[in-house]
């Protein structure tokens, strides 16, 4: 009785994991982060605070959590081609940001 129960819930367990694989095998290798929201200031001030990561630091709270942070940059310095890269404590992690795109909104 014992052995038939443990039989049954090895395969149920098996059966779990090879759906849990499967399942994330059908999941791409890479994602996008896409956020949004409105903002009570000129255009151009904005533009200019995201548009060059070395105007951050006056603005993002990231910057603030940790002082001691790496920081690189590379290519333009700002605009498309720009890259931000970090190295810090384990509340801010390490990473890199590249600007793809960046074109000012002309609103009429």
């Amino acid at each position: 009785m014992i052995k038939t129960i443990l039989k049954w819930a090895g395969i149920a367990v098996g059966v779990f994991v090879v759906g849990v694989l499967a399942l994330a095998f059908t999941k791409p290798d890479e994602f996008r982060v896409q956020r949004s929201i409105a903002i009570n200031a000129p255009q151009q001030t904005v533009f200019e605070l995201v548009n060059d990561y070395r105007n951050w630091g006056a603005w993002s709270p990231w910057e603030k959590k940790d002082p001691a942070m790496k920081r690189s940059y590379s290519g333009p310095a700002s605009g498309k081609g720009a890259l931000y890269a970090w190295d810090g404590n384990g509340e801010v992690g390490k990473g890199s940001m590249l600007i793809t795109e960046a074109t000012p909104s002309k609103v009429s």
